[in-house]
């Protein structure tokens, strides 16, 4: 929570003036869930003897609550608060029970000619502190399923302003993640290391036209990896880095929008590195980008994609890694009731100096039904195959389905 307190009281600042005297909206809703997960930790060969590798049936349910104080006018405040809960049962594996509480401020207003936005979110997952007996074959994505339910915070908050004036626009913002695990830390097993991400940016923007948007600006950035207190594990990579941004927003054709941003990172790994194995100096230039496209390629049909590439930090400390994500999902609406998906993904963790390049891919359909204005009816089925393709690497794949049926109820 230590980083959150400030933020939250910025976004909260944000509705203190200027509310509408009408009562404020307030939103309710019940979920809940159950389904089947093939594989939930991930495991294969020598892991799955260790570890396990039985299927199990999962249950859970939550509520959600929104409070929203609108705007009047477009240049007076709006801000909506957000709690969220879910349970999470297995059947079989007992362990991996878990609970989540999110906690969510998001608001907007605008003075002159900026406009002022901000998201933050909480989210405190209550689970196990007890993690895993480490395995060598275990595959990185296969300890992410996993290392997602134990107990720990996690941190996002984003902030932006804007102008335009006459065909230039200037946006600054600032973005953070963060993540602190509360789990046990002993010898033989998996131990987590705290990480953060902490960046400012700063863009200048040419319009050519109402659908067209020139991007040039600056990232600047910190990343912290806190050290593991067990023996050899005292490395950590925290870095500096300054990243160039070109990219591009608008509207290519009718129907569909693009956002797209690239440019060299530089970056200096500032930390107590392994100079055995993180040779060539501390510092290095890669490549980044990010970018995002909907397409309504009919009334009734949406084509959405995203990608993504970044250096990040290992959750189990002593190393960093590129982290590269691609995906995509189509929905159709044959009825103003029935919405049927399917999506598509590919996601790599390519880590360094330690030798690892996990992969893993995602697949599968759902359908959404709106049994009325109140009930919705979800159906979710999803592949997951994981993968190294480093030679001499064995046994770091693994299969995992899982399914999932829930229903929503808006109180």
């Amino acid at each position: 929570m230590k980083y959150l307190p400030a933020l939250f009281l910025g976004v909260a600042a944000l509705g203190a003036a200027d509310l509408p005297p009408a009562p404020p909206p307030f939103e309710a809703s019940l979920q809940s869930r159950a389904g089947f997960d093939s594989n939930p930790l991930g495991t294969s060969g020598t892991s799955a003897a260790i570890l396990g590798r039985e299927d199990t049936l999962t249950y859970s349910a939550g509520a959600g609550l929104g409070l929203t104080l609108p705007s009047t006018t477009p240049k007076t405040t709006s801000l909506k608060l957000t709690y969220a809960f879910e349970a999470v049962r297995f059947d079989h594996f007992e362990s991996e029970d878990f609970a989540t509480h999110k906690f969510g401020s998001v608001g907007k207003f605008t003075a002159g000619a900026w406009t002022f936005t901000g998201d933050i979110s909480s989210l405190f997952v209550d689970g196990d502190q007890d993690t895993l007996t480490s395995v060598a074959s275990a595959n990185a994505n296969g300890v992410t399923l996993w290392r997602e339910r134990r107990q720990q915070w996690q941190h996002r908050a984003k902030l932006q302003t804007q102008a335009l004036f006459g065909s230039t626009l200037v946006r600054a913002g600032a973005k953070l993640l963060a993540y602190d695990y509360q789990t046990d830390v002993a010898a033989g097993k998996v131990a987590f290391a705290d990480r953060s991400d902490t960046q400012a940016s700063l863009d200048l923007g040419w319009k050519q036209g109402a659908d067209s948007l020139w991007l040039a600006g600056v990232r600047a950035g910190y990343q912290r990896q806190a050290t593991v207190p067990l023996p050899g594990c005292s490395f950590e990579y925290s870095n500096t880095y300054s990243r160039l941004a070109a990219g591009w927003e608008g509207k290519p054709f009718s129907g569909t929008t693009v956002t797209f941003a690239a440019g060299p990172d530089f970056r200096r790994y500032t930390g107590a590195v392994d100079p055995a194995v993180f040779t060539g100096g501390r510092n290095r230039t890669s490549l980044w980008f990010e970018g995002g496209f909907t397409s309504k390629l009919s009334d009734t049909v949406t084509l959405t994609g995203k990608a993504a590439r970044m250096p990040w930090l290992s959750s189990t400390g002593k190393s960093a890694y590129t982290d590269t994500c691609g995906e995509t999902a189509v929905s159709w609406a044959p009825t103003p009731a029935l919405s049927l998906q399917f999506v598509a993904k590919l996601h790599r963790c390519d880590y360094f100096p330690v030798k690892r390049d996990d992969w893993e891919s995602f697949i599968g359909p759902g359908a959404t039904l709106k049994l009325s204005k109140h009930t919705v009816l979800t159906l979710d089925v999803l592949r997951q195959d994981a993968w190294n393709t480093l030679s001499g690497s064995s046994q770091r794949e693994f299969h995992r389905v899982v399914v999932n049926l829930g229903v929503t109820v808006k109180l």
